[in-house]
């Protein structure tokens, strides 16, 4: 089917004036889709977006919004690659059922069976013990209710480290209650699908194109990112040059390369392929060729609840919890019937979003390469709202504006060195060659901080690689340094605090011990 771009004055779509059996105003929102982009696409300053929507086992409408490069102005179209994040744990859990339904592996299938190397726990006091390495399973990760805290690994990948480097590392975490907990893991994931993938003996990329992409038309799709920038027609992020979000926008520096974790957000996809996927999920697990890729019953279960995730602060008794599958955000629609859901999100600019409604026969898949501020959660939540009501109940751009607004500021202010200055009283630092050394705990492995041109560099992550960073002096034995996760993006201050009281020296990077509760190393030499 042709793509359309944003200057086509016609869309894909069924006439507005017919409504159709099960979603009245179908027609009517997919009338109003074009005018809408248009508006937020305006108010968010993002640079491109690309949607598909999908009924009754077609793709009704598909269209490319804006550029997918601001420094060439490449359009966007239906066809355009975005990497799509998060949105890359649905998609690997339907990679994986589909070896579910050949009785392959099993969502129990532990992962240790695979990984003999992999282990968790082993510093914990929170089940602590043999027992949780050799029986998380494929499903318990794919529910984030492995106990590992949320995103165990990020913080490695920043910083260099390869796949199997950064699954081994991931036993020193303290872990929360096995099966009795959530949080959210991109490694966890990983370490899922690498079982899988040891276990029918293909890697990850492979079996990914050859179990799913192939078999469903997915042309432009892959879970391999020199594969997603050899697209000539591929989108690159973007990000705002200003701390605000708003006004003027770049293309950002350094594109995500997901491979390391490629089944949690390495996966890169178009409007058109991923209504294709959509379509498949819909049909109860067909393909177009109408071969059972995967059977209607193991679909059914990763879209079912298998965790439940934490209330938030601003919870109140009426809040429903949120849900969890395997690798799906379920729960329900406006009208109470079963979404099935994920958003995706990077620093160094993508944001996605796709949601179905099974009872309806109806999906929807929004990508842009803007960092994300809602708009792909917005223009979903406005478009299935028209479609069922005819109009928008849910003032879904305030909402997500705020809610990712406000995490950005939370990640800020939680840094103890966040002001632009330091204290007036600020104490002196000692000789700069007295916090020299090299610094070690077992999770980060060595962090080396040396004096280069009269200023301390702390350098982190393997010797041929890693993360450099020069050091300002803060306050007293206190430094500040910018850091970050998602590909060495640098997106928050930390502090660096020396400490000299004990029988060894320690340093303590305060960004690292929030994402780990490990950031504290001793020095060695």
């Amino acid at each position: 089917m042709p793509s359309t771009s944003a200057s086509d004055a016609t869309s894909i779509q069924p006439s507005c004036a017919r409504p159709t059996s099960g979603v009245p105003y179908l027609g009517y929102a997919v009338s109003q889709i074009q005018g809408r982009i248009n508006n937020y696409l305006q108010q968010s300053h993002v640079p491109g977006l690309a949607i598909a929507v999908v009924h009754g086992g077609k793709v009704i409408y598909s269209q490319g919004f804006g550029v997918a490069n601001m420094d060439t102005g490449a359009r966007v179209d239906a066809d355009t690659v975005f990497q799509l994040a998060s949105i890359s744990k649905p998609i690997g859990a339907t990679v994986i059922s589909t070896q579910v339904s050949a009785k392959k592996v099993a969502w129990y299938t532990s992962i240790a069976g695979s990984l003999p190397w992999f282990a968790l726990g082993t510093s914990s006091s929170a089940g602590s013990s043999d027992w949780v390495s050799q029986n998380v399973s494929i499903g318990d990760m794919y529910s984030h209710r492995s106990g590992l805290p949320d995103h165990a690994g990020d913080d490695l990948e920043g910083l260099g480290y390869d796949r199997k480097t950064i699954l081994q590392q991931l036993r020193y975490l303290s872990l929360e209650p096995f099966r009795a907990s959530y949080a959210y893991t991109n490694y966890g994931i990983m370490a899922a699908a690498e079982a899988v993938a040891q276990k029918v003996g293909t890697p990850w990329a492979q079996l990914s194109d050859a179990a799913l992409y192939q078999p469903l038309g997915m042309t432009r799709t892959t879970s391999d990112f020199t594969t997603y920038i050899a697209y000539p027609n591929h989108a690159v992020g973007h990000s705002p040059i200003d701390d605000n979000l708003d006004g003027t926008w770049r293309v950002t520096p350094q594109q995500y390369n997901g491979d390391r974790a490629a089944a949690g957000g390495g996966v890169s996809s178009s409007a058109n392929d991923m209504a294709k996927w959509m379509l498949m999920l819909l049909a109860g697990g067909k393909a177009p060729d109408g071969t059972q890729l995967i059977d209607p019953v193991v679909l059914r279960d990763i879209m079912s609840a298998h965790n439940i995730l934490p209330l938030g602060k601003e919870a109140t008794i009426a809040s429903n919890n949120a849900l969890y599958g395997y690798g799906f955000n379920t729960g329900q629609a406006s009208n109470g019937m079963k979404l099935a859901s994920h958003n995706g999100a990077l620093g160094q600019g993508a944001s996605t979003n796709f949601e179905i409604v099974p009872a309806l026969d109806l999906g929807i898949v929004v990508l842009t390469n803007g960092f994300p501020l809602g708009l792909p959660e917005t223009v979903t939540s406005d478009f299935l709202e028209l479609a069922q009501f005819g109009e928008v109940r849910t003032d879904a751009w305030d909402f997500y504006q705020t809610a990712f607004r406000s995490a950005i500021k939370d990640a800020f202010a939680s840094s103890s060195v966040a002001a632009a200055a330091p204290p007036s009283n600020a104490k002196p630092a000692q000789p700069l060659a007295n916090y020299a050394g090299t610094y070690h705990n077992d999770y980060f492995g060595d962090a080396l901080v040396t004096v280069v041109n009269g200023a301390l560099q702390l350098h982190m992550g393997p010797a041929d690689g890693g993360m450099t960073w020069t050091l300002t002096h803060w306050d007293g034995d206190v430094f500040k340094l910018w850091q970050g996760t998602e590909d060495a993006s640098q997106t928050t201050v930390s502090a660096i605090s020396f400490n000299f009281s004990g029988p060894k020296a320690t340093l303590t990077d305060e960004y690292y011990q929030r994402t780990s509760r490990l950031g504290t190393l001793t020095r060695v030499q």
